[in-house]
């Protein structure tokens, strides 16, 4: 039989400890001179039951990696569909952590079993700084090897970990949240101090629609408005902790460089045993345009004896809590491990045993590091994906949350892979193009210039700015911190005047401060005084300012207005003709509002649009009940609202949602329980 040889068929009979069937076939195999009959086997099978009286392909211990769910997610009842998709999860998990055969990128070594040491086949994948170079030239040929970096230069081939998030460090924290607390890092510490690290791999189906498209330079991309990654595209992402000898024999481990800092140019490295602690795969197939989203962890990350992550002895300890860098972190896991059977008269419950899923898989990988990992949980798009060449971003998932306690953890609550994914978009800042759910193209160099909205004051250009400059700063001080300065006047609300007007005042899509001077009469009247009250007494639930001359806030927040309008002629920004740019007037409905809600707005709004302030520190703004504007604010105005959502949101990916989702989601908020407000503006 074509591509058996004795090597092969010993490696897989003497797989110590796995649970398998065995399939004999005939065969003949050469050796030396003779002809001697032989006996091939099929990979170990896992036997698994029947769900809802559907018999599923049985996983199996093979190098192969899938190309799509069983049944293409179109079976009747969405219980066998969740177990489909599980099974689907858990074979792409054994074939990418199969060892990868020498000298060549992401290529299994068929001759060996599972249990041989050596690089993982996602091991030698491209990494994304790897594709994404620093000046935006072309990466090196797929299987070419990277030059290690300075400081390394007669170090040994070894994985090099630099990132403390999830997130590359060329994006800022608003591109992909992971965080919920803007006063601390969104590191994660483990029970001994130690900083986990992570890593972002792609297989060569994507790396070769990069390459191929030049989207690896950003100047390239940022004139493409279209993207749309072949199916069998593969990223991946890791978590990684320091691990002692004893530890070993329950991790994936790897002897790695850890970097001090993300800026290689500078770091200093030391050579540590690192173990597997997190695992997410993406993965595009036929049926799922919206990608197949599986994430993994090591068992004892927040329980066990010695949870890597969880101390039992600390009740005191607050969960899920950012600290500081190698302050530990004290994390629980709040979106359960399925573990109920389905029910099979209910066809769209949509829900698998997983937690019995994982105990039967783990059995067949007895004896093997991998039967310390279990599947959290697999994401798929509901109902049937469409596959034409665009993918959806509106859609439904299922399970609605996903999270990883290594890499969601501050966020576990609200968080859905492909929810938030669904917002990804592409290296151009002026204008949106969905990227096919994958943040990884903003990391393209050298990264574009805004050039649509005004810049925070950073200097003096004029002799006026140099004479008023003080109440310039001070203005835009109250802008971007207006609850936290101005007390007495914002008690109750947690909002920046910037809430609205984002950017400082600074953005034409959002209500822009520009050309106040002369809409309201200003200095003939005392219109643009009145006007802000009229802010501070609705949109901030607060107190207005009595109307006296010199009065110190007015003359800040005036003083920066017109400075604003003075960067506007320099950088030719024109004045916009409406608040926010016009939508259709459509009909919203407040339930298909909420369900958006939930899958791109929670994670930064929180579960029940409470906003984020840990640590007392605002981070991203209550949207309903008592710290948000009230029932007289502008924004509580169903159509206001709704072309804000559309013009502006969700922050720094506005373009995302559609009219009819802004509408829908502007009826659900504005339905809300808020303030009632008052109609007084002034004192």
């Amino acid at each position: 039989m074509k591509g058996i040889t004795l090597q092969r068929v010993k490696a897989w009979l003497t797989l110590p400890g796995l649970v398998f069937t065995v399939i004999i076939v005939s065969a003949v195999i050469v050796v030396g001179s003779s002809v001697v009959p032989s006996r091939a086997t099929a990979p170990p099978i896992i036997p698994l039951p029947t769900v809802c009286q559907a018999r599923l392909k049985s996983p199996e211990i093979s190098w192969q990696v899938p190309e799509d769910v069983e049944g293409n997610l179109e079976q009747n009842n969405l219980n066998v569909v969740q177990r489909a998709a599980d099974i689907f999860a858990w074979q792409e998990f054994i074939a990418l952590n199969w060892p990868a055969k020498s000298g060549v990128r992401g290529v299994p070594d068929q001759a060996v079993g599972i249990n041989t040491p050596g690089q993982r086949v996602w091991e030698t994948w491209k990494e994304t700084s790897e594709v994404y170079l620093p000046d935006g030239r072309q990466p090196l040929p797929w299987n070419a090897t990277a030059p290690l970096p300075p400081g390394l230069v007669n170090g040994k081939p070894l994985k090099l970990l630099y990132r403390q998030s999830k997130v590359d460090e060329v994006l800022s924290d608003e591109f992909q949240p992971t965080k919920a607390d803007l006063a601390l890092p969104g590191t994660l510490t483990d029970q001994k101090g130690r900083i986990v690290r992570y890593e972002i791999r792609m297989n060569q189906i994507a790396f070769d629609y990069v390459v191929q498209n030049k989207l690896y330079d950003a100047n390239h991309q940022a004139k493409l408005d279209t993207f749309n990654f072949p199916n069998g595209a593969i990223l991946i992402k890791a978590a990684w902790r320091e691990v002692n000898p004893q530890e070993e024999k329950r991790f994936h481990t790897v002897s790695a460089y850890v970097s001090d800092r993300s800026d290689l140019t500078q770091a200093t490295y030391q050579e540590k045993r690192m173990g597997l602690v997190g695992f997410h795969i993406m993965h595009k197939t036929a049926s799922a345009p919206q990608w197949i989203w599986s994430t993994y962890e090591q068992v004892e990350n927040v329980r066990g004896e010695n949870p890597s992550f969880f101390n039992p002895h600390c009740p005191d300890c607050l969960a899920n809590h950012q600290t500081q860098a190698h302050v530990p972190n004290q994390v629980i896991r709040l979106t359960p491990i399925p573990n109920q059977d389905p029910d099979c008269n209910q066809p769209t419950q949509a829900k698998d045993n997983v937690v019995e899923l994982n105990k039967t898989i783990q059995a067949g990988l007895k004896n093997s590091v991998w039967q310390h990992y279990e599947l959290i949980n697999t994401q798929w798009p509901l109902p049937k994906a469409k596959t034409d060449s665009t993918p959806e971003t509106v859609f439904q998932v299922n399970p609605a949350l996903l999270a990883n306690t290594t890499m969601e953890t501050y966020i576990q609550k609200t968080s859905s892979c492909m929810g938030c994914h669904a917002i990804a978009r592409s290296v151009n800042p002026n204008q949106y193009a969905a990227s096919d759910f994958t943040f990884t193209l903003a990391y393209a160099q050298p990264q574009p210039a805004q050039t649509q909205m005004i810049p925070p004051p950073a200097k003096p250009i004029s002799a006026w700015d140099t004479e008023h400059w003080n109440s310039i700063l001070r203005g835009y001080q109250l802008t971007t911190q207006t609850y936290e300065l101005l007390p007495k006047n914002v008690p109750v609300a947690k909002l920046h005047c910037q809430s609205c007007h984002l950017n400082g005042g600074g953005n034409p899509k959002a209500s822009a401060w520009l050309g106040m001077m002369s809409k309201y009469e200003y200095p003939q009247t005392t219109n643009l005084q009145k006007r802000i009250n009229q802010c501070f007494a609705h949109s901030l639930n607060g107190h207005p300012f009595p109307i006296t001359p010199n009065q110190p806030e007015f003359t800040a927040f005036i003083s920066y207005m017109q400075w604003l309008d003075e960067q506007a002629q320099v950088l030719e920004i024109p004045r916009p003709k409406t608040p926010f740019p016009p939508i259709p007037q459509l009909t919203g409905n407040a339930q298909r509002g909420q369900a958006i809600f939930q899958q791109k707005c929670s994670f930064c709004h929180n579960t029940s649009g409470q906003g984020r302030y840990q640590s007392d520190t605002y981070y991203r703004p209550a949207l309903w009940g008592q710290q948000s504007f009230n029932k007289l604010a502008g924004l509580a105005r169903v159509p206001t609202l709704a072309e804000f959502i559309h013009g502006n949101m969700p922050y720094q990916f506005d373009g995302n949602l559609t009219p009819q989702e802004a509408w829908d989601l502007a009826t659900f908020i504005d339905n809300q329980e808020r303030p009632s407000g008052t109609a007084n503006s002034e004192k």
